[in-house]
């Protein structure tokens, strides 16, 4: 235990209303368990209608959310409004990341690769869809906006037999979607903790991306820690994290997804203002390739969220 936490109530925020609330809950269980085993003061709470009730009873909140009401800035809010630390990134960071569009434009107006894409708004007439496209040659990775944990994700080969069927899937989960060029190469997740670069794992999935039964099954996905890059290699995708973190404004811990194309070059797909903390989570898993427990990850964190406060 850490003297400047130990007389701290810490809340563990987790659940929510989003698609991705049982990863949530794993997550929030996850901090949960290393905080009490540790020793510390630590209360657990879902998103609910005694939301501010709980609130008022901490000193600082470990935001275990992920997707909307919890990535997009909209509880970030709330806590600064309640003049509570809180861990990961502020209200614009948050809202900047979970926004696709908003986040590979901003990607691009600072000069790093991402792949082209096109934003389509749900109830848009497919055949004009498709010739927006232009010379965006299939495949495509086909997206919601805003969402996580690969939910509502497919790989277009054949536009027109499957471009509408995939587009409405990720309509289920947000009125906007992204077609994006599909690009061949090493998907690469960099962490990247307080400003500085930690690592990263190489993911292998079985499937044709890293679906959400790729990440949260056992078994579904490879894991290659400190992956065989060249020196290069390693630099760009580790500029192109960092930078990711920058440009966005992260606090915190993120985790940028990166396609490494055949030629070397780093494509940023997105980033994560807080990322899975789940048994199988590649934060966790990177951290501890570098010697960090879980525990002392979690406490990192916390700590992190106390001095952005100070700092304000």
């Amino acid at each position: 235990m850490r003297d400047n936490l130990k007389n701290l109530r810490i809340g563990v925020l987790s659940g929510g209303k989003s698609a991705e609330r049982e990863i949530s809950l794993k997550t929030g269980n996850a901090v949960f368990n290393a905080l009490k085993g540790s020793g510390y003061d630590v209360a657990s709470f879902d998103l609910d209608e005694n939301l501010y009730k709980n609130l008022r009873s901490i000193d600082v909140c470990f935001i275990a959310l992920h997707g909307t009401y919890g990535e997009d800035g909209r509880i970030q809010g709330a806590l600064d409004l309640f003049d509570i630390p809180y861990t990961g990134s502020g209200v614009s960071a948050s809202a900047a990341a979970m926004d696709k569009t908003k986040s590979k434009a901003l990607f691009g107006y600072y000069g790093l690769k991402t792949p082209p894409f096109v934003s389509v708004k749900k109830g848009e007439n497919i055949n004009i869809v498709i010739k927006r496209l232009g010379h965006l040659e299939p495949p495509y990775f086909i997206k919601p906006d805003s969402s996580g944990s690969s939910i509502g994700c497919s790989v277009v080969n054949h536009p027109e037999e499957e471009l509408a069927g995939a587009l409405n899937k990720a309509f289920e989960y947000d009125g906007e979607a992204l077609i994006e060029k599909f690009i061949n190469g090493r998907e690469i997740q960099f962490a990247v903790a307080f400003g500085k670069p930690l690592g990263c794992v190489e993911v292998r999935p079985k499937d044709s991306f890293y679906s959400y039964d790729a990440k949260y099954t056992k078994g579904r996905t490879l894991y290659l820690l400190n992956p065989e890059l060249k020196k290069e290699e390693y630099e760009e995708c580790e500029s192109a994290a960092v930078r990711a973190h920058e440009i966005i404004g992260c606090d915190g811990v993120s985790r940028t997804d990166i396609i490494l194309a055949e030629d070397g070059s780093a494509y940023v797909l997105e980033i994560n203002t807080l990322p899975g903390l789940t048994e199988l989570s590649l934060v966790p898993m990177i951290a501890g390739s570098k010697g960090i427990s879980f525990n002392e990850l979690i406490e990192n964190i916390i700590e992190d969220a106390i001095l952005k406060k100070q700092k304000k």
